[in-house]
């Protein structure tokens, strides 16, 4: 290894490399141009001012580490395309270039020839390790598009204005271990000039596909939201992030939602922090998806929301104090038109949860505009369902199943039915409601 380097504006290097202490501004930045290349810092800061090109970049090469540097100002700190086995270890980046101000709305397809600015961009690399890096205060933190194999762990990419960690089309990656809090920006709405923290910002997001990857144990506190899969871009691209583990995260105090997982299946939530936030889990358009062992609490609005859902089980979840604990219904609108087979909510498991001290413990629904299919095949069993105000409400669906679960001290109604709704009542326990079951003409409002 050459030791000792004073790297140079535009250096291409070609052998295993460890500069020399010291700031050293190169706006055009060096390139790797061999295999089994390591290029290692000695309190080493590369910067430049114009928050353009790269300041270490790789095409098509394998077996490259890069570690114990700091860098500054570029439009990505660290680019490696169509490379394979890249190890990025320690690295500090800053300062990549970010969206100024707040009337910009993110978008979440972005192709690799517009891609946003952000630490560092893996486009096409097939295996790799990013560990033990900073890349806070910027727009984005790891970018990874068309990747696999790639695990990102103990790195700390919070503060960020965009994400945390964006996998487009990437599969069979590990994300674990790391802080993505506080990914969030303000956005002023231009139909009334209102400003909300929103803008698709989230601590981790998967789009464009990206399956069997194992997202476990991160801390993505105060996104935009903590958790967002969206397998749908409009107009009528769906592309399924399917077979995804989400373990063990915490995605506490969302000003939107803690997880969002959209048009996508075969997912398994468990464990997970959903709470304090507007709502805990948004489940929109999803399928054969499982939400196991979960703290769902606090949350404004609803704890489990799924509109336009199937195949779901629900088991084992704590949904305690929120406005609702789960929500299931259809609203029915345009976009329906695009997935046929999904015009109602049906096939939605509950088993086993406690659900308590919420102003709905389960709401289930057909809104008003779905006049041919009505939200059905609805089944709990063994859940815990105490001290809500009403603790289950059902309008306008059919197929509901009522089996073993506890109800007690709900405050107007154990069980409350409103346009004919149907279920199917047995072997419950019913203890100190007001009323256990109750009819009425209209939703509770």
């Amino acid at each position: 290894m050459r030791t000792g380097v004073q790297p140079t504006d535009g250096m291409r290097i070609s052998e295993d490399t460890r500069f020399a202490p010291g700031v050293y501004y190169l706006p055009n930045g060096l390139t790797i141009g061999a295999d089994n290349i390591t290029i290692e810092g000695d309190n080493t800061l590369i910067v430049s001012n114009a928050q353009t090109n790269v300041a270490i970049r790789a095409e098509g090469r394998q077996g490259i580490t890069i570690r114990n540097l700091a860098i500054s100002g570029y439009y990505h700190g660290l680019r490696f395309d169509d490379c394979r086995d890249v190890t990025v270890e320690n690295v500090k980046v800053r300062d990549t270039w970010e969206i100024e101000g707040i009337d910009t709305f993110l978008y979440l397809w972005l192709p690799i020839d517009k891609v946003y600015g952000g630490a560092l961009l893996m486009n096409g690399v097939q295996g790799g390790v990013v560990r033990d890096c900073d890349f806070q205060h910027q727009l984005n933190g790891v970018l990874l598009y068309g990747c696999s194999n790639i695990t990102v762990e103990r790195v700390n990419a919070s503060f960020n204005s965009g994400w945390g960690a964006y996998l487009s089309a990437t599969n069979d990656c590990v994300i674990r271990d790391n802080h993505f809090d506080f990914c969030n920006r303000l956005y002023r709405r231009p139909e009334d000039g209102s400003i909300r923290a929103e803008a698709d910002t989230a601590g981790i997001v998967l789009v464009k596909g990206s399956s069997r990857n194992q997202v476990l144990r991160n801390s993505c506190i105060c996104g935009g939201d903590g958790i967002f899969v969206a397998g749908y871009e409009h107009p009528g691209v769906h592309e399924s992030c399917s077979d995804n583990l989400f373990e063990e995260n915490d995605c506490r105090l969302s000003p939107n939602n803690a997880i969002e997982s959209t048009f996508s299946k075969g997912n398994i939530f468990r464990r997970n922090n959903c709470s304090r936030s507007n709502y805990g889990f948004w489940m929109g358009y999803s399928w054969e998806n499982v939400l196991e062992d979960n703290d769902v609490e606090f949350n404004r609005w609803v704890g489990i929301a799924a509109e336009h859902a199937h195949g779901f089980v629900i088991r084992n979840n704590r949904i305690r104090l929120n406005g609702e604990g789960v929500r299931l219904w259809t609203r029915g609108g345009s976009v329906v038109e695009y997935f046929p087979g999904y015009e109602v909510t049906f096939d939605i498991t509950l088993e086993d949860n406690q659900i308590e001290q919420n102003r709905i413990g389960l709401n289930a629904y057909t809104g008003e505009m779905i006049k041919d299919h009505l939200v059905h095949d609805l089944k709990l069993r063994g859940n815990t369902i105490r001290d809500n105000r009403v603790g289950i409400q059902l309008e306008r669906v059919e197929a509901v199943t009522l089996e073993d679960n506890t109800l007690e001290d709900n405050v107007v109604a154990a069980v409350r039915l409103v346009n004919d709704a149907q279920a199917q009542i047995d072997n419950n326990r019913f203890a100190r409601n007001l009323a256990d079951q109750q009819a009425a003409g209209s939703r509770l409002t």
